[in-house]
């Protein structure tokens, strides 16, 4: 295994480092870092930035905001927490969170900490409360998978920042994400959050044979470049469209799907699909292929099936999502 030293403190900087690590570096053994950042809001790849971020608050309160290219949730980071990253050489063309979830279990267990991963891709506390939060994506031939570890952050900023779903709330039978979340300062009140970190870098690197890799200029350059290229949080603000209609669920194992779009002349048109999903799904390709498709069940069914085949979601059928645009009484706005 490789390990990389990360003083960064901007996510912007991390995801274009995994990036780089997977298009151009492409190193053939699997690299582990451990890192933290500056308030920051991470957005999944398939989220809405208006449903999901209170954009006057983080603005306000100088909260970066970056989209990640992996699925999964809107998460809250910062210095009291810890993040890390594995990037794995892998043929295997399919999300799968098990190499990465037993890494970060067993290094928290070795460190006196009592956790359980759930049964998606969290980590449960000993009381039941979520203190990580798991994403992925695959890109050429590795799989990365970064996760965020909540020991001891800004509550305040957490809460007011995100915005929680309803949908998803109503589902999981609780008020409010805060209910939901622990840290893990609890099980260890005299840490601070470096001591933390030093102690998880230290038991994950104990367990297996490894050695460090040192970034050089040139690719600190080549990484600032692709921060600026491909994760500036400029062009997010603008991305949300008013749609005619907004459906959304949550669905068991897989997580919640939203679907907005308009019928003009009983064809479908502009559908954009969010949610806290996996996939490697192109949302842009999708809403292209659906563009100008009669208003049908079968057409549409066809036509999603067909998209679905070379990249599934995660635990979301094809008949799920035509089922989501036709029930009646899924939740759904008219502007």
């Amino acid at each position: 295994m490789i390990t990389i030293p990360v003083a960064s403190l901007n996510a912007s900087y991390i995801f274009a480092l995994e990036y780089y690590l997977m298009t151009e570096k492409k190193f053939t053994d699997p690299i582990f870092m451990i890192w933290s950042t500056k308030p920051t809001v991470m957005l999944g790849k398939y989220q809405d930035v208006s449903t999901e971020v209170d954009l006057t608050y983080i603005q306000n309160h100088d909260i970066q905001l970056v989209r990640r290219c992996s699925g999964g949730g809107t998460i809250y980071t910062d210095n009291g927490c810890c993040q890390f990253s594995l990037v794995q050489p892998t043929n295997k063309k399919i999300i799968d969170f098990s190499d990465g979830i037993h890494i970060i279990a067993t290094a928290l267990k070795e460190t006196g900490f009592h956790i359980t991963p759930d049964s998606r891709n969290d980590l449960i506390d000993d009381v039941g409360f979520k203190v990580s939060g798991n994403a992925q994506y695959l890109l050429n031939d590795y799989r990365l998978h970064h996760g965020s570890l909540l020991f001891d952050p800004d509550q305040v900023f957490m809460n007011n920042a995100l915005r929680s779903d309803p949908v998803k709330l109503k589902a999981k039978g609780i008020s409010s994400t805060r209910q939901r979340t622990g840290n893990l300062k609890r099980q260890q009140p005299t840490w601070s959050p470096s001591k933390f970190k030093k102690e998880l870098n230290a038991a994950v690197l104990n367990n297996v044979p490894h050695k460090i890799y040192h970034l050089c200029s040139k690719d600190k350059e080549r990484i600032n470049d692709i921060a600026e290229q491909r994760f500036c949080s400029g062009n997010l603000l603008s991305s949300s469209e008013k749609l005619s209609f907004l459906k959304k669920r949550y669905i068991k194992g897989a997580g919640l799907v939203q679907l907005k779009f308009e019928v003009k002349e009983n064809k479908l048109r502009h559908v954009r699909i969010n949610g806290d999903f996996f996939s490697e799904l192109d949302p842009q390709k999708f809403s292209n292929i659906l563009d100008g498709t009669p208003f049908t069940p079968s057409a549409i069914h066809q036509i999603i099936e067909k998209a679905l085949q070379p990249t599934p979601i995660v635990g979301i059928t094809a008949g799920e999502l035509v089922d989501l645009i036709f029930k009646k009484n899924c939740p759904h706005t008219r502007h």
